[in-house]
């Protein structure tokens, strides 16, 4: 029998608290690759992994690890302690690595490729849970909605939509949160804080994901097709959210009127309908507005800011969706088709209003006379 020849490599390997261990891999052509450590302690530590000890616990959260150290570190979190201080930004964080990892977003250092899609990451974890998207591994599985996820803490994070569990409140507005991360996201909200900037027209924003989403307008870069109507998007959230057009799938119901929708933003959106909540007043007219999206399309009206162009007869438009319904003007598509008189039109808003023509529905009533209509505009 052929002599086993001996192969070492030498790598890094990530601690649940971010720090860095040196770490070896002996491997044999015929046996498999046995994992060494440069100390017994790390081996210790590392034997945790197999067998699920974690016997050091939390007293705030009760949640379990197993080291102390990696208990010293999570307890920050807690107490606020944030002694690690970013050069650039001013970002404070309770550990180095984590600063350290944090500067790779100012210096763009990414030494972790993926040797499919060639993508770059700062740090290995993320390129490993990257790459399962290519292998298709997805272990773990919702009970409820049987969705499934690559990496176990997505779906803990999932199943807090079902017992509506939040632990994480702002101090300012109050408004509760399921993670951490989204909390921290939701306070720059109040901070006005926007690291990030698209190199192209200086648009700044609070994360990094939404600079490269955005880029995508200037490159025209839509990689998501529909099967159905080839339509394409940028991103696949807003493939998934459309093809729901096609199935008709409306997962959230309002609890008040029982109208249901396909994203849960909408429901959140539609639901201040019934409480009347208006958070987000214009500056210049004081007229009110139940999202920050109507908001921002209102004060174009005030700047007359019109970037989308019509590029057949050169209309300019405040916003894409109004440009793209007016573009079926000039190309005739009208999907949208009444099932009683199969009149056809090119938006779904304007089947509804139709509609109430053969159902009677008139739900706007004025106060005084008590004289109903159909549309609100009529109302006013």
């Amino acid at each position: 029998m052929a002599q086993e020849m001996n192969l070492h490599e030498t790598s890094n390997c990530e601690s649940e608290n971010g720090t860095i261990l040196r770490t070896s891999v002996d491997k044999t052509e015929t046996g498999p690759a046995v994992k060494t450590f440069n100390s017994k302690s790390n081996l210790v530590m590392h034997s945790k992994i197999h067998t699920g000890e974690r016997n050091f616990k939390c007293d705030v959260c009760h949640k379990t690890f197993n080291s102390k150290s990696n208990l010293v570190m999570h307890s920050k979190i807690h107490i606020g302690e944030r002694n690690f201080n970013c050069d650039v930004c001013l970002t404070t964080f309770n550990n180095k690595s984590n600063l350290v990892m944090h500067s790779k977003i100012h210096t763009g250092e990414r030494n972790f490729k993926c040797d499919v899609c060639l993508k770059k990451f700062t740090k290995k974890s993320n390129l490993v849970r990257h790459s399962k998207m290519h292998t298709e591994e997805r272990k773990f599985k919702c009970d409820i909605c049987l969705k499934i996820f690559n990496v176990k803490s997505y779906l803990l994070e999932h199943c807090k939509i079902h017992t509506g569990k939040k632990n994480f409140q702002c101090d300012i507005c109050l408004k509760i949160f399921t993670s951490k991360s989204n909390l921290v996201m939701h306070s720059k909200i109040h901070t006005g804080e926007r690291n990030f900037k698209c190199d192209i027209c200086l648009k700044t924003f609070t994360q990094k994901s939404s600079v490269v989403t955005h880029s995508k307008i200037h490159t025209g870069e839509r990689n998501f097709k529909c099967d159905i109507c080839l339509k394409t998007f940028t991103l696949k959230s807003s493939l998934v959210t459309h093809s729901k057009i096609h199935t008709g799938e409306k997962n959230f119901k309002c609890d008040i009127c029982l109208k249901s929708f396909a994203k849960k933003s909408n429901l959140v959106t539609h639901s201040k309908i019934h409480t009347g909540e208006r958070n987000f007043k214009c500056d210049i007219c004081l007229k009110t507005f139940n999202c920050k999206s109507n908001l921002v399309m209102h004060s174009k009206i005030h700047t007359g800011e019109r970037n989308f162009k019509c590029d057949i007869c050169l209309k300019t438009f405040t916003h894409k969706s109004t440009l793209l319904t007016h573009s079926k003007i000039h190309t005739g598509e009208r999907n949208f088709k009444c099932d009683i008189c199969h009149k056809s039109f090119t938006q779904k808003s304007n089947l509804l209003t139709h509609s109430k023509i053969h159902t009677g529905e008139r739900n706007f009533k004025c106060d005084i006379c008590l004289k109903t209509f159909k549309l609100k505009s009529h109302l006013l």
